[in-house]
């Protein structure tokens, strides 16, 4: 079972592949999408790296408006076809070539993209927290069975508000109040 705690000098967010046609049938999509426009806002008030995968846009279709949107000119996806982003060789040693040894995970499929990457993450030495309240999966099977599986990887099982909290330590931490109130907002309030 991993033990450690997220340093915010050492922890990036890694978002996979939410793109329009696999969020189609992704189960709890709105729920999902309020999660991870929380979880994005979140790092970008920590100021932490953040990544962004898409699998075979010309197919899957662009990650979608809302975290576009919230991302701004940081929106720069890395382009992929294997399910793991760490097998895609560029993403690969951009991921190397960071100062990042944490990396907490949000993304669509959570029994494809999401369980291979965090798999090879943790077999590139990284530790791995995955959001279960912002990974989906067309059904429950699915991501039950994910959610199993990277727990046995030594990926640790978390949820948006308790890594931001983590990440916080403190309540004296400058960005309280920001993350406090952002915890409250909805998906309307982050301009979706």
């Amino acid at each position: 079972m991993p033990k450690f705690r997220l340093d915010k000098l050492q922890t990036g967010l890694l978002i996979i592949d939410v793109q329009e046609k696999v969020f189609a049938s992704a189960d709890h999509s709105a729920e999902f999408l309020d999660s991870v426009l929380k979880t994005i806002k979140g790092f970008q008030i920590f100021q932490t790296p953040i990544l962004i995968s898409e699998q075979y846009p010309q197919g899957l279709g662009e990650t979608l408006w809302p975290i576009k949107n919230l991302l701004g000119t940081s929106y720069q996806p890395q382009i992929k076809t294997t399910f793991s982003c760490m097998d895609d060789h560029a993403f690969f040693r951009h991921i190397q070539s960071l100062a990042i040894q944490q990396w907490v995970i949000i993304g669509l499929e959570a029994h494809i993209c999401v369980l291979q990457t965090a798999k090879g993450l943790i077999q590139a030495g990284k530790e791995v927290v995955v959001l279960n309240d912002a990974i989906s999966s067309k059904s429950i099977f699915d991501f039950s069975t994910a959610i199993a599986e990277m727990r046995d990887e030594g990926v640790r099982i978390s949820s948006v508000e308790t890594v931001l909290f983590e990440l916080l330590k403190d309540a004296r931490a400058p960005e309280f109040k920001a993350i406090s109130e952002m915890i409250k907002t909805t998906c309307q309030d982050l301009r979706c």
